[in-house]
């Protein structure tokens, strides 16, 4: 909304935003990410059968104001050092730090349990969450916080250094790993990735790569579902692709595309790979995450080459996937007519 694209196109700029109106889309869209751990952390407990609003008081404890503002010990210029306790134990807070809240929220409510099984009635409702909380500060802040921050630096480190492998050989790298992750289950931790790197630096430069699964993913089904004369893959394939193009890509991944054939699947694995390469090529980045597909052109409204740069490479890779299995890859079991597999099946 106060991009430079935007407000150009109305006639405007910033200068002609009310300082006080800045102010509220800055509380509006930075907030969450300001207490995020606190979110998360409310989130672990309520997963895990602890009780959410100690989660809550346990995640603003890591991003404290008392404590040093993570962001500004790391701006050299800011003169903000963190406390340092027993002589070598940085304490600071943990703004955008989603690890660090995830591990402490899972182990806080694991604690609360066990406390909650051997405290008298009479003592647990004010002793057990004094216990949790004083337990998992301390535990927080001044020893999973620590190390955590270093495996999660390390993390993003790695996938950052991936995506500005030059040529286009990091985006390439990430579509053609990304199908793979979702086949095993292992994209959960991309979300965890792309929240740091979004909470660090403003940019999502990972979900634009991963992007592209989604695209080659409905592409190659909805070529299978249009080629297919089997009855019931056409209703399920045309069912799977409406759901994959709203984001949810389970259905057309091990309903349609994996179902019969490899052949498929190997096209939309390759077809995801060259839309990251295409993207990397270009510097295409996200500003947000969490939206896929068809909705997912809105993460780059902030800039309009961006969007466009998006928005042809998105119905490229689409087409591609879908022609490129209509001709090649369409499996020869949806071929069959239904009456013919019956009369196969009597004989």
């Amino acid at each position: 909304m106060t991009s430079d694209a935007f407000l150009g196109l109305i006639g405007k700029s910033i200068n002609d935003i009310p300082e006080y109106l800045l102010t509220l889309i800055s509380v509006l869209t930075d907030t969450a990410f300001a207490f995020l751990p606190a979110l998360i952390c409310w989130s672990a407990f309520r997963k895990f059968g602890g009780m959410p609003v100690i989660g809550f008081v346990l995640g603003l404890m890591l991003v404290s104001p008392a404590l040093p503002n993570a962001y500004a010990v790391a701006d050299i210029n800011s003169g903000v050092e963190p406390i340092i306790a027993f002589g070598f134990i940085p304490i600071v807070g943990y703004q955008g730090s989603v690890l660090t809240a995830l591990v402490v929220g899972f182990l806080g409510a694991k604690l609360e349990k066990k406390l909650r099984a051997i405290m008298p009635n009479a003592l647990d409702l004010i002793f057990t969450p004094f216990f949790v909380l004083l337990s998992m500060m301390i535990t927080g802040l001044l020893i999973l916080g620590p190390l955590l921050h270093f495996v999660e630096a390390g993390l993003v480190t790695v996938v950052t250094q991936l995506i500005d492998i030059p040529l286009g050989i990091g985006g390439l790298l990430i579509g053609f790993i990304y199908p793979l992750a979702v086949m095993t289950g292992m994209h959960h931790l991309f979300i965890m990735i792309e929240t740091t790197m979004l909470a660090n630096t403003g940019f999502n430069p990972l979900i634009t790569l991963c992007a592209m699964y989604g695209f080659a993913n409905a592409g190659t089904c909805l070529g299978i579902t249009v080629k297919a004369k089997k009855s019931t893959v056409k209703v399920t394939g045309a069912s799977a692709t409406a759901t994959q193009l709203l984001g949810v890509s389970e259905p057309a991944l091990f309903g349609v595309v994996m179902r019969y054939s490899t052949k498929p699947l190997y096209v939309m694995i390759a077809c995801s790979a060259v839309g990251g390469a295409i993207l990397s090529l270009l510097n295409v980045q996200a500003n947000s995450y969490g939206l896929a597909v068809v909705l997912s052109p809105l993460m780059y409204i902030y800039d309009w080459s961006q969007l466009l740069a998006y928005l042809v490479v998105s119905v490229i890779i689409f087409v591609a996937a879908f022609i490129i299995t209509y001709l090649f890859a369409v499996p020869k079991e949806v071929m069959v007519e239904e009456d013919e597999v019956k009369v196969r099946n009597a004989v």
